[in-house]
């Protein structure tokens, strides 16, 4: 718990209801992978990104 605090407070600063799982899912993502090397973190991410997040469906 004291982990989800820190990585609110100091990498999003706020948090929205609407997105509480997104924002989970990420800090479970990042957790998980905390001891994997970051060049292949980062292939990993790129390699699922799918398509483009338009502002306006994020909002919707």
């Amino acid at each position: 718990m004291v982990a989800i605090k820190r990585q609110i407070y100091g990498i999003h600063h706020w948090i929205s209801d609407k997105h509480l799982g997104n924002y989970l899912s990420e800090m479970t993502w990042r957790y998980n992978r905390r001891e994997v090397a970051e060049g292949d973190r980062m292939n990993e991410f790129f390699g699922r990104v799918d398509g483009r997040l338009r502002y306006r469906e994020l909002i919707a």
